[in-house]
């Protein structure tokens, strides 16, 4: 560690001596402009990117960069971030959660006490979310794909890459265009935008648009509506203002100003397949099971069963899915909202006369995002939980035998999370025709967010109103919203960065490239928890009696089924240890927590948290550039991720360490006759502390929650290929391949406990510890293929351009554990575009067909312990002799989706 940090601190000496020395410099003639593409036909265009915060061609650029053009991205139908994900190598994206990792690095949780390990940027200033990445063809210039640690240039949480997305900038002279599409799905979206001059150095640009997708790709047997994956059926709305300001003529202001809300209907996951639990008290339940109201149809007649639900709907009693992966019974609609989303980017550019631009980027972000979500997942709604039959009279009822209990398991989960944050940098770059070129800056970042990672309600069943304490002695505080599980977080987050980076061209076909950033993150907060319990056993103690057939092991004694109506909800937060421990001597001061945890008048839990974590990064490369078309690039980066805490669940142990990569990279890039371009990269990464989830069983028997731990070290290679190739006027080809191997490494043998310190943690599925050690990180493909075919005939009116694309992705691992059903399988998708442009390129329309042959795709996968199973369902494993059950949580991509665009330009 020293030794790296050393050689960090010598880097940047280097590159501030560089700078300071560049200043002595007399002032050229301005840069010039970025180069047209080639005139010959068949010759692959140019495409100027700003990775390196300067503009330069992408094959001058030692990176691993992938860059796509509005155009390229009509032509070839990359409209998505799952799109994207597809032609890029090493990027991974789990629609579903919202999550993007690159060469298996990024964040597994969508806890807001941890940080993201893909850096996304909006026209040059950070944003803490991957929807910045995907904007639309008509508003964004391109998109911009950095792999690899960016610890110098792009240092807040850019350990796995950067992706950034830069806007189209108002025009010169007055354009206007109008777009319209028409889909499968009751697809039909709606976008304009207008561009022109002010004055003769004012310039604006304002557009936006509405789409709707009518109908879902998952249908709904109990009411027949439907409901799609993230950002499918729904209202979408967007709008945006620029305006460009030469206030002189070295002197430059630009700002934007942009809403985006939308409403979808959103499944989390997209399907889960497998049986439902029939178990009194399912896996991760507090109280009874909703799929319970329908074990006497499901496994016949049986007094400790009930004998039927509401809704009468037989078609609910098992999991429509296991038929048919896109059905689905749910009573509660699940939903998505953005909302109060406001953003604003001003920016100042001075050309200054000492041969360098000084630049101020600045951002300021709000939004509200809320998810509602069938927690029961069935369309069960009542039903009658039979008391024991041959139980005596209780005194709880009045010496009677107590009523039965109806039951309403009804429950939605609710997910919220806001946030407000803005950033600020200065950043100075040289631009003369020296042999050292250099940038350095300063770099702030301010974040309050306010989540619930999700609280579940039961609403409609009277008890939960007023719980008692925990032994039942005396009423606890009350819950007027009928939540049954209560977790919440609100957080300050401060980043503060210095960077510098130089260039020196020490030959005329060698360059030196050395960089250092220096990092510090504050984390400071309070998060707020409670969970009661409905009759499940361990709450209650009552006693543990064998079951028969057809019931789960140890549900034969449960609240309800002896204590019927009376059976009590009580209040069992105070069994968390992070909190008892604060009262029977062992103590909870740990790491991160600040005071002990203080009960609240609501019932809430409160505890106080706050850490910092530093680091230097930077980057250390040698270049070679024969010839105008041929680099060649070996480097050294080290990149950082500050750590975290497991928040809202007030857990023992909640901080997580920072993560740190070592990667060395060599590059290649080359262009042959101006026809075939291949850039390729070899990488290795010594990553050490990479965060990960790890699920573990609730309190009491309560919903799982996630334990962030750091795997002590994971090693990682791969190689990129991607490639262009345009064999005769017209034609072109694209491929783009990337392999990857990422593997824990730890202990060897056998794990009968967890030990953290190596490789050991206990699968909550199988019940089972088990050793990690040489198992693959999550998100991390072993191959991965992309291939493009188009071809362009011209006529006079214009021209016609076929496109087809094949995708393949390799199974993915989802979890640190390696059973299959933590597994997705591989899967291909083929898509076909035919597009026509008028000879004055007045108007273009597209046709399109996605997943041609509607084949199921992944992009992720999760599984959850069934205790009671229905008759006939596969085991997912065996401990010894015995097997056990899960279900399987499917993140699904699109099914065939096909229609007609059509766009209209004025100019």
């Amino acid at each position: 560690m020293m030794t790296r940090t050393v050689a960090l601190l010598l880097s940047g000496a280097v590159s501030v001596a560089f700078s300071l020395a560049a200043f002595a410099e007399p002032a050229p003639a301005p840069a010039p402009a970025a180069a047209a593409p080639a005139s010959d036909d068949n010759s692959i265009a140019e495409i100027v990117v700003t990775a390196e915060k300067r503009n330069e061609s992408l094959e001058t650029v030692p990176v691993a960069i992938s860059a796509y053009t509005s155009k390229t991205r009509d032509l070839i139908g990359i409209d998505t971030i799952q799109d994207m994900t597809n032609f890029t190598p090493g990027l991974a994206y789990s629609t579903s959660l919202d999550r993007a990792f690159i060469r298996g690095v990024g964040r597994e949780t969508n806890n807001l006490s941890t940080n993201p390990g893909v850096a996304t940027y909006a026209d040059g200033v950070y944003n803490s979310s991957v929807v910045a990445a995907s904007g639309d063809e008509l508003f964004e210039d391109r998109i911009e794909v950095l792999r690899g640690p960016q610890g110098t240039l792009y240092g807040r949480n850019a350990i796995a890459g950067t992706i950034n997305s830069i806007s189209k900038r108002p025009t010169n002279d007055w354009t206007a265009e109008v777009r319209a599409k028409w889909g499968n799905f009751g697809t039909y979206d709606v976008e304009g935008k207008v561009s022109g001059p002010i004055s003769d150095t004012m310039r604006f640009s304002f557009g936006g648009y509405r789409n709707t997708q009518e109908n879902g790709y998952y249908r709904n047997v109990l009411n027949g509506q439907s409901e799609s994956s993230n950002l499918g059926r729904g209202n979408f709305f967007y709008w945006e203002a620029q305006f460009e300001w030469d206030i002189t003529p070295d002197v430059e202001f630009w700002t934007k100003v942009f809403q985006l809300g939308y409403d979808d209907s959103y499944r989390v996951p997209a399907n889960t397949i497998g049986s439902y639990d029939y178990s009194a008290y399912p896996n991760a339940s507090l109280s009874p099971g909703a799929a319970f109201g329908a074990a006497g149809t499901v496994f016949g007649a049986n007094p400790l069963l009930p004998t039927g639900f509401l809704p009468n709907a037989p078609q609910c009693a098992t999991n429509p899915a296991n038929t048919n992966v896109n059905l689905y019974c749910n009573d509660t609609g699940n939903t998505a909202k953005l909302s109060r989303t406001y953003s604003v980017t001003p920016q100042l550019t001075w050309h200054t006369p000492w041969a360098a631009d000084l630049k101020y980027l600045g951002a300021y972000t709000s939004y509200y995002y809320s998810l509602v979500g069938d927690y029961d997942n069935t369309g069960i709604e009542s039903y009658v939980y039979p008391v024991l039959p041959t139980r005596p009279t209780e005194a709880a009822c009045g010496g009677f035998q107590c009523p039965p209990l109806t039951v309403f398991p009804q429950a939605y989960s609710v997910y919220v999370e806001t946030k407000k944050y803005f950033s600020n940098e200065i950043n100075i770059t040289s631009h003369s025709d020296s042999s050292l070129q250099w940038i350095f800056g300063l770099f702030q970042y301010n974040e309050r967010n306010f989540q619930t990672p999700g609280d579940v309600y039961e609403p409609n069943q009277p008890q939960l109103a007023t719980p008692f304490n925990i032994n039942v002695s005396g009423l606890a505080a009350p819950n007027p919203t009928n939540a049954i599980y209560t977790q919440q977080q609100e957080m300050h987050n401060n980043s503060y960065a210095a960077f510098a980076q130089t260039d020196w061209t020490f030959l005329p076909t060698w360059k030196l490239t050395t960089g250092l950033r220096y990092t510090y993150d504050i984390l400071t907060g309070s998060e707020q928890w409670r969970e009661l319990c409905f009759g499940l056993p361990s709450c209650l103690a009552l006693p543990v009696v064998n079951s028969p057939p057809g019931t789960a092991p140890g549900q034969i004694v449960t609240g309800p089924s002896i204590l019927g109506v009376a059976t009590p909800v009580n209040d069992i937060s105070l069994s968390n240890p992070a909190i008892a421990n604060c009262f029977n001597g062992v103590g909870c001061l740990y790491p991160g927590v600040k005071g002990i945890p203080n009960l609240q008048a609501n019932g809430l839990w409160n505890r106080n948290l706050g850490a910092n974590w530093h680091a230097p990064t930077g980057t250390l490369g040698l270049e070679w550039d024969p010839d105008p078309n041929t680099l060649g690039y070996l480097k050294y980066s080290r990149g950082y991720k500050s750590g975290g805490f497991n928040a809202s669940t007030i857990s023992v142990n909640p901080e997580s360490q920072a993560e740190h990569i070592d990667a060395i990279e060599l590059g290649g890039k080359e262009v042959f006759n101006k026809s075939l371009q291949i850039n390729g990269a070899l990488f290795y990464y010594n990553y050490k502390d990479l965060q990960i989830p790890l699920t573990l069983e609730g309190i009491g028997g309560g919903p799982n929650i996630s334990s962030i731990v750091n795997l002590p070290t994971v090693h990682s290679y791969g190689a990129e290929l991607e490639t262009i190739w345009q064999p005769w006027t017209n034609m072109q080809f694209i491929v783009d391949y990337s392999y990857l191997s990422a593997t824990i490494k730890g202990q060897n043998g056998s794990c009968t406990t967890a030990q953290p310190a190596s490789s050991c943690y206990q699968n909550v599925v199988s019940g089972q510890f088990e050793n990690t050690n040489g198992d693959t990180v999550p998100e991390s493909p072993r191959n991965k293929l992309a291939a493009n075919a188009n071809y362009t005939w011209h006529f006079v009116p214009g021209a016609l351009n076929y496109s087809v694309s094949y995708v393949w992705k390799d199974m993915t691992h989802d979890s640190i554990f390696a059973e299959q059903y933590y597994v997705a399988p591989s899967y291909s998708q083929v898509d076909m575009r035919l597009s026509w442009n008028d000879s004055a390129d007045r108007f273009t329309i597209f046709g399109y067909i996605k997943n041609l042959q509607n084949k199921l795709g992944y992009d992720g996968v999760g599984a959850t312990a069934v205790l009671l199973a229905a008759p006939g369902t596969r085991a997912c494993g065996f401990n010894g002799v015995q097997p056990y059950y899960c279900d399987q949580q499917l993140g699904l991509t699109p099914p065939r989706t096909y229609g007609v665009e059509v766009q209209y330009r004025l100019k």
